[in-house]
């Protein structure tokens, strides 16, 4: 029975979420207008890349706020030293621009894509990490399931 509401909460979710991705340009174009989403880099939305994936193993790591992005930067640093590539997705421009200031060099910053079915599946074909690391709160449904 439980796995039943759960395959029927998680349809619904995406079904949900197929009907208003059509809507997502003028509500991020909105947004830019107020200073919450980067007018530049808005396609990193819709899990388009801002740059091409780097060979070898890779590593998504992803923090909501900049105090879960400053958490997670010395990991970063670490698992970077040890020859794994990282990205890092953040969902605000506040916590994007403190990040480029302190990734360590090849690293890389993205915008978390939408939790829709279309942009988690573009994002994922892209950077095909290996592993996926997620700071406290943010758990999106189609990206945990797409993972």
């Amino acid at each position: 029975m439980n796995d039943l509401i759960i395959r029927l909460t998680l349809g619904g979710y995406r079904r949900f979420g197929r009907l208003i991705y059509p809507f997502m340009g003028p509500f991020l174009a909105l947004r830019a207008r107020r200073g919450k989403e980067d007018r530049a880099r808005r396609y990193e939305r819709y899990g388009y890349p801002s740059t091409e994936r780097p060979d070898g193993p890779l590593v998504w790591f992803h923090a909501a706020s900049v105090g879960e992005s400053m958490a997670v930067l010395a990991l970063i640093e670490r698992v970077h030293a040890l020859g794994v590539n990282a990205v890092m997705t953040t969902g605000t421009v506040t916590s994007a621009k403190v990040v480029a200031k302190r990734l360590p060099r090849g690293a890389f910053h993205q915008y978390v894509p939408l939790d829709l079915e279309q942009a988690v599946d573009r994002f994922l074909d892209h950077w095909q990490p290996d592993l996926a690391v997620f700071t406290e709160s943010e758990i999106w449904p189609t990206c945990i399931e797409r993972l």
